[in-house]
C-alpha cells in the first residue's frame, strides 16, 4: 500500500511553483520497504538514494525530480516505469525480467551490493555455506526467504532453490527467520545489516561472511525517455562521481 509523506521544500519534492522553461523536470518515485535507500519522512537518515538525488540537483541545479513524496512498492514502480508514468528510478537491481520492461544505465553505478545470507545466531552449521551450491545443499527442499520485489527471488529460483518472497520488507523476513519459518534469509549485506541493527537483533541473527554475488544498483529509466534527457542525468551522475561526492555519500551510509 502506498503512503504519502510531507517533505521539506528544500528537497524539491512534492508541490512546486511553476517550473521555469530552463529546468528539466523528471518524474521519479520513492521505494517503500527499503529505508536505507528511501526513508522519506522517517526517523534518522533520509535514505541514500534521496540524498544522492539531492546531490545531483546540486550538481546540476536545472535538474528537478518530482514524485519523491509518494512511497511506492517495487512492483508498482516497475509498472510505472514500463508505462512511462515514472521516467527514472535510482537504485534498481538489473534482472532479465526487468530489462524486458524498461532500461538501465550501467555506468555510473549508484552503489554495489553484496548478496549474503542471514541465519539464526545459534545455527553454526550454516557456516558451511560458501556459495550457491552450498546454499542449495543446506536448504534442501526448505524455502529460502527473500523480499518481494527485491529481484533476489527470481535469481534464486533460476538456481533451482525454493523461495518464500511473501514478505514486503527485510524486517518482516527477520521475524520469519527468528520464528523458524526458514533457515536462510537472502538479501544484500547492507539491507540485512541495517534491519538487524534497527530491530536490535544482533544477539539473535548473524550474517554469514560468504559473498554469494556482487551486483550494482543502477539508474532505471522508461524506454520513452529521450536520449537528451538521459544524457543530462548521466552527465550529472558522472560529475558527482568525479567530484568525490558519490563516494563520500556511500561512505556515510556504509555502502560500497
Amino acid at each position: 500500500m502506498r503512503r504519502r509523506l510531507a517533505l521539506p521544500l528544500g528537497l524539491l519534492l512534492g508541490w512546486m511553483p511553476p517550473v521555469r522553461a530552463d529546468l528539466l523536470l523528471l518524474r521519479s518515485a520513492a521505494q517503500s520497504g527499503f529505508p536505507h535507500k528511501y526513508n522519506v519522512g522517517g526517523a534518522g537518515q533520509p535514505g541514500f538514494c534521496i540524498e544522492y538525488i539531492q546531490a545531483l540537483s546540486q550538481t546540476d541545479p536545472e535538474l528537478v525530480f518530482s514524485g519523491l513524496d509518494e512511497m511506492l512498492p517495487t512492483l508498482r514502480i516497475e509498472q510505472e516505469l514500463a508505462a512511462g508514468r515514472v521516467e527514472v528510478f535510482f537504485g534498481m537491481l538489473k534482472t532479465p525480467e526487468r530489462e524486458a520492461l524498461y532500461r538501465f544505465a550501467d555506468n555510473p553505478r549508484i552503489y554495489t551490493i553484496h548478496h549474503q545470507v542471514a541465519v539464526r545466531a545459534a545455527d553454526l552449521q550454516a557456516d558451511q555455506v560458501h556459495g550457491i551450491d552450498d546454499l542449495r545443499a543446506a536448504a534442501g527442499h526448505r524455502v529460502i526467504l527473500a523480499t518481494r520485489g527485491s529481484g533476489y527471488a527470481n535469481l534464486l529460483r533460476d538456481q533451482g532453490l525454493h523461495v518464500d518472497d511473501g514478505a514486503t520488507s527485510v524486517d518482516q523476513n527477520l521475524r520469519k527467520l527468528i520464528s523458524g519459518r526458514s533457515r536462510f534469509l537472502y538479501d544484500s549485506e547492507s539491507s540485512l545489516r541495517r534491519a538487524i541493527e534497527a530491530n536490535g537483533l544482533q544477539a539473535q541473527v548473524r550474517i554469514l561472511p560468504a559473498v554469494l554475488r556482487r551486483q550494482d544498483l543502477l539508474l532505471a529509466y522508461t524506454p520513452a525517455l529521450s536520449a537528451e534527457r538521459l544524457a543530462r542525468i548521466l552527465a550529472a551522475m558522472r560529475a558527482l562521481e568525479a567530484s568525490g561526492g558519490a563516494a563520500r555519500l556511500r561512505l556515510a551510509y556504509g555502502l560500497r
